[in-house]
């Protein structure tokens, strides 16, 4: 899974630009523009990200993000500033960016050029894809964890030690607790800001946290350490939003360094915290948009090296070549278009050829929620060797949020579980959880067949994560859920529903043994 809070987090668009090495045949026309809309489009959009065709996406769609585009090429309505401003740390961290001009980089006649193309050629609805479903979900008994909550729900889950641990969020709170198997509970500790992450060391824990629910550009997260005390102890703060952190040594000095990714919101990037005394940090990637880091060393030089998701506009898999003393060789193995709101990756072996397969769920729709996108969904990409990497599989799920894939049937090959966290929204409660059983043969290598849960009531799953609970030699699925994009009246009705039975944790138990 995303290792922790990613709701509220990612944005689809326009964010970071850099001008496009892209040589595009511009016609000149008329006498006041010396090219079309189209070119145009291509020709600024391609700046930031792959330039998006206007059939991607509604109407009603280009109307939400264009203008928050025109930021980027200095066009905004008179009068009128980046709600970010009104944050005043922000603010100053923003102009001295320089991502938003003050001047505007085209004429209006060219921005509504630009802004006619895509109303002219885009349609109004985008056709819905219904997925064949199978509802005999026979390898999975649903149960619902009794621990009674109130609260948002979320924003860390993990099993382990046979307890539940979890990062658990209020409107104006936010905790780190630990329950046993029965939902009784264990340890209740404050966080300053929602918890995202954990990595145990002995009895030392070292706790993420993602700083201000409300995105913006105030670096308010931190690392922290939770040893024998009820509070936890800061030690490395004013992160930019982080998601996901790996402590490893990565220049072999025999101490560990923190590997954090700072998703931010404009301003991010991926960086190295070391030493023990004075803490240094190395910035390793200046974008925005990280998601979660794999650590692996891929050439056995005795450094390891990472691959790593980077959403917002890139939408890219990347692996970080270690070349020792904190310097890496960036290496871009996967690209997709930036309007899939990529979420969550793995690396797995699929095809049991030796090498590792990706595994990508696009579905963020945090940002821009008023349209189906049927290109949502879960997509697989096969190693071709030599770190070249083809989509061979995708099914579409509305909002996929998450990943868990293992041998969950113990038939030999890799199954995969996926969450919908946005499906909701869309009244696509199926489309919240599906499993997808691996039923491929010689002749038909990538096939699939699509399981959904009987009853899916509790449809706000954020989390997923894949653990044997009953340490009964199978793989059990256990589901967060977050009750944080719903309107009041409907996290009012959950919540209530929370604090009566429980239902914050769903426990998919696997009846395969």
């Amino acid at each position: 899974m995303i290792r922790g809070l990613l709701f509220l987090l990612m944005t689809l668009v326009f964010f970071n630009c850099n001008k496009s090495n892209k040589k595009e045949k511009l016609e000149p026309v008329g006498s006041e523009l010396k090219f079309t809309g189209k070119a145009l489009a291509e020709m600024h959009c391609a700046r930031c990200h792959s330039f998006p065709e206007p059939k991607v996406m509604p109407k009603r769609y280009w109307k939400e993000v264009l203008p928050i585009m025109g930021l980027f090429l200095g066009k905004r309505p008179e009068g009128k500033m980046l709600g970010d401003y009104n944050n005043i740390i922000a603010r100053e961290r923003l102009k001295a960016s320089y991502l938003f001009p003050e001047k505007g980089l085209i004429t209006d006649k060219e921005w509504e050029a630009i802004i006619q193309f895509y109303d002219d050629n885009s349609l109004e609805n985008i056709p819905d894809v219904k997925p064949i479903l199978n509802r005999n979900l026979a390898l999975f008994k649903k149960e619902i964890l009794p621990w009674q909550s109130s609260g948002n729900g979320l924003t860390y889950l993990n099993f382990q030690d046979n307890e539940y641990h979890l990062g658990f969020n209020t409107d104006h709170e936010s905790f780190y607790i630990k329950l046993d198997k029965t939902g009784k509970l264990l340890q209740k500790n404050q966080m300053t800001y929602p918890l995202v992450d954990v990595i145990q060391n002995g009895k030392i824990e070292f706790l993420l946290s993602m700083g201000r629910m409300f995105n913006v550009d105030e670096p308010t997260g931190s690392i922290a350490v939770l040893a024998d005390k009820p509070e936890p102890i800061n030690l490395i703060g004013n992160l930019e939003r982080p998601v996901d952190f790996v402590i490893d040594d990565f220049d072999n000095d025999g101490i560990m360094d923190f590997l954090v990714a700072e998703f931010g919101k404009y301003l991010g990037g991926i960086n190295i915290y070391s030493g023990r005394q004075n803490i240094k940090k190395t910035n390793v990637h200046p974008k925005p948009g990280a998601v979660k880091f794999v650590v692996k060393d891929v050439n056995n030089d005795g450094l390891k090296d990472f691959f790593t998701l980077v959403a917002q506009e890139d939408e890219s898999v990347y692996l970080f070549i270690n070349k020792g003393n904190f310097k890496f060789e960036k290496q871009q193995l996967l690209t997709l278009p930036s309007y899939y709101g990529t979420t969550h990756f793995e690396l797995l072996d699929f095809d049991n050829d030796g090498d590792d397969d990706i595994i990508c769920s696009s579905g963020d729709s945090d940002d821009f929620a008023s349209a189906l996108k049927p290109y949502h969904g879960v997509r697989i990409f096969e190693n071709k060797g030599n770190y070249k990497y083809e989509q061979v599989w995708f099914h579409k799920q509305e909002g996929a949020y998450g990943t868990a894939s293992a041998d969950f049937d113990n038939d030999g090959d890799i199954d995969i579980a996926s969450i919908g966290y946005y499906a909701s929204l869309q009244n696509k409660d199926d489309e919240a959880f599906f499993y997808f059983e691996n039923v491929s043969t010689k002749t038909n290598q990538w096939s699939f067949k699509t399981h959904v849960l009987p009853t899916n009531t509790n449809n706000s799953f954020m989390l997923i994560k894949a653990k044997d609970i009953d340490n009964d030699g199978d793989v059990d699925l256990l589901l967060g859920s977050n009750t944080s994009i719903f309107s009041d009246k409907r996290k009012q009705k959950i919540n209530t529903l929370w604090t009566q039975e429980g239902g914050a944790i769903t426990i998919l138990r696997n009846t395969s043994n």
